[in-house]
């Protein structure tokens, strides 16, 4: 197996793998906020997620690990982005 790739930006944290299909984990600790707060942010994430994964050509697990769950949406797109970019970049 490949080793894990790491990358941060905008106060969140992804490690990724390869592996043969697309895995989502979040690491969210209860200190962050509430339960309602915690489950917009995973909600939000996903739904970026599935907007750059639209052909289902993602083959790698992330958890992803924010330091903060006041993140807007725009900012958590933009991580997102270049996180994928970064990935790009080093299975290219």
């Amino acid at each position: 197996t490949s080793s894990p790739k790491k990358f941060s930006k905008n106060g969140i944290y992804f490690i990724s793998r390869e592996c043969d299909k697309f895995l989502l984990g979040f690491v969210i600790p209860k200190s962050l906020g509430s339960a309602s707060l915690r489950n917009r942010f995973k909600r939000r994430c996903r739904s970026v997620l599935q907007q750059f994964n639209k052909n289902d050509d993602f083959s790698f697990g992330v958890i992803v690990k924010p330091k903060t769950i006041n993140i807007n949406y725009g900012d958590i797109e933009g991580s997102i982005a270049l996180w994928v970019n970064s990935l790009k970049k080093i299975s290219s």
